[in-house]
């Protein structure tokens, strides 16, 4: 379920006995149904004897109208996704990687990314389109960002055949030769519509149609490459490894350049799982790792987070991860890809994070549960019925 909620009064209705009841009810109700803006929608604002906003249809409508008629308010707030979409309100990305912003302007903060072939939700049009990933994670993107569908079109494009590309950045061309005008960057990752095969490349197509060439030493049929895939500590390693000094970039979640949860997504991703957006969020996926006495119970491939614990609330605050990698040393995305250590006697000790080292939990025998999904039952990537 998804659902984003924000209660907006004018000053007016802030000194309104009437509108702090009200008040009082949906704020209530954000924290019950909407406890994380980040994956819910649920958008009110009170406006004189008027709610207006969206919310989206999973959560109880017929509730909320019921309790906004208890206090005598005109009820004009819509469900999601918006009746002006019409039936288009699925999608796939159509960049190499497209940017999602925490509100619709560009000056904005990134909020995630996500890339060729990734297939979305579209909720809402407010200039930019409010789109939601396949981790939950909602935000705004421009239109030429993705390419929008029916539902009929969209299971078109998940039941199609297509190839991944594999190697880390690349090209796709007009024509089946190198030397032939590019049509688009690729990275790590990006999926595309098989259409067939001529020499050494394979033909594509993008979620809108455009026809172009990728190199075959480059990428593989999709089943191919997912079949051949197995999640162990060693080979979480090894891909971290592969990703050594790219930048640091915010909302980054690409090898283009990666925050470090983006980090941690994408070499999940390498091997077929989609783990959830935020650090403050992976943290609460996985099998938890005992860390009360020390590192002794880590393997490697484990993740550990890092943040402080409010001593009065015990309420935690994650603000960072990364990966174990053994001998007391992590990989994580600080500045850019990089090793440090929680050793105080190592030159590469991070006195910063290994001060606030707070939790870890592991991966390897938790794909398909709460917050980890292997790409095969990942809602998003099967058809909709």
């Amino acid at each position: 379920m998804l659902i984003l909620f924000s209660v907006s009064l004018s000053g007016q209705n802030k000194q309104n006995p009437k509108h702090r009841k009200i008040q009082a009810v949906i704020d209530s109700l954000r924290q019950e149904y909407a406890p994380d803006r980040r994956v819910y929608v649920f958008d009110v604002e009170v406006k004189g004897n008027t709610l207006n906003g969206y919310i989206y249809d999973s959560f109880d409508y017929a509730n909320f109208c019921e309790v906004v008629k208890k206090y005598g308010y005109v009820n004009n707030v819509e469900t999601l996704p918006a009746k002006e979409l019409g039936e288009k309100t699925f999608g796939v990305i159509n960049l190499s990687v497209a940017d999602i912003r925490e509100k619709p302007d560009f000056t904005e903060g990134m909020a995630t990314q996500a890339i060729l072939g990734t297939p979305i939700l579209i909720l809402q049009k407010d200039g930019w389109y409010r789109i939601q990933t396949p981790d939950g994670y909602i935000g705004w993107s421009q239109h030429f960002n993705f390419h929008p569908m029916t539902k009929t079109e969209f299971n078109t494009w998940t039941e199609a055949k297509k190839i991944i590309f594999t190697d880390y950045f690349g090209f796709a061309y007009s024509k089946p030769n190198k030397n032939s005008q590019t049509i688009s960057d690729l990275v790590n990752g990006n999926m595309l519509k098989y259409e067939g095969e001529e020499g050494d490349f394979y033909k594509i197509a993008y979620p809108d149609g455009k026809i172009a060439y990728v190199l075959k030493s480059q990428c593989q049929p999709f089943y191919n490459w997912y079949s051949s895939l197995q999640l162990t500590k060693e080979s979480i390693i090894e891909k971290a490894f592969t990703l050594m000094g790219i930048p640091y970039v915010w909302g980054g979640t690409s090898v283009k350049g990666m925050d470090c949860s983006g980090y941690t997504k994408q070499v999940l991703f390498m091997h077929g799982v989609i783990l959830m957006r935020d650090a403050s969020q992976q943290v609460n996926t996985g099998i938890p790792v005992d860390i009360s006495k020390g590192y002794g119970n880590l393997q490697i491939g484990d993740l550990i987070f890092f943040g402080k614990k409010d001593q009065k609330t015990g309420k935690e605050r994650i603000r960072h991860v990364g990966f174990y990698i053994g001998n007391n040393e992590f990989i994580h995305a600080s500045g850019y890809i990089r090793i440090s250590s929680l050793d105080p006697k190592k030159e590469n000790y991070d006195e910063a994070n290994t001060k606030e080292f707070i939790r870890a939990s592991r991966v390897v025998g938790a794909v398909d549960t709460d917050g980890i999904w292997s790409i095969q039952n990942n809602p998003m990537y099967q058809v909709i019925k």
